[in-house]
């Protein structure tokens, strides 16, 4: 292919994110304590924009520079054999389910599973215990690249199982400028994440 050819893939698919993004309904979330879910509760020290529909198959999704670059999602009040993810599984494709029997290596695999449905690639860099949601939780940090455009992005996430349900706060950037620039205050905004009873 030549280079002509590959500019050309990548024009297309960088419209075609931009028209899909474009198409979400945006909700700016301001500064302030604002609830996410049925009853998440995070306290956000900068604006965000949220994403629903379309692109996020109604998982909330936060984003700083663009929903096509950084995400920061909210998987929230998951239940023992509930669909773990977006509502819109690819056709063809079986729905990730969540077990509430699972052990941090098991949801990150189902993590994983969910995050290579389109054929993106998916490494665990870390998994280790950690803080979450007032009480023992996990961390995991890993890299993927996104098949429709090749990027290579790094992630974090934090989950905890709580009451049988699973919450899960992942965030995913480009990993040479967008991930360390935005790491801290995701990590930090993370630590505020409590349930409101």
């Amino acid at each position: 292919m030549n280079n002509t050819n590959i500019r050309g893939r990548l024009a297309a698919v960088s419209l075609a994110l931009l028209l899909a993004a474009c198409a979400a309904p945006v909700t700016r979330v301001d500064v302030g304590e604002t609830t996410v879910g049925k009853r998440l509760a995070v306290k956000v020290d900068a604006a965000w924009n949220q994403f629903s529909g379309g692109l996020t198959g109604g998982v909330p999704t936060w984003t700083m520079e663009g929903i096509t670059i950084d995400a920061l999602s909210f998987y929230t009040d998951i239940k023992d054999g509930q669909t773990f993810g977006p509502s819109n599984t690819p056709k063809g494709r079986q729905p990730v389910i969540f077990k509430a029997s699972m052990q941090p290596a098991d949801i990150v695999a189902m993590f994983q599973s969910l995050q290579t449905q389109d054929g993106s690639s998916f490494t665990l860099d870390k998994l280790e215990p950690a803080p979450f949601l007032d009480g023992q939780g996990f961390r995991f940090e890993y890299s993927t690249v996104r098949k429709v455009d090749e990027v290579p992005l790094k992630g974090v996430a934090y989950g905890r199982v709580r009451g049988g349900e699973l919450f899960l706060v992942s965030y995913s950037a480009p990993r040479l400028v967008f991930f360390p620039r935005h790491q801290p205050r995701v990590e930090a905004l993370i630590k505020t994440v409590s349930l409101r009873s």
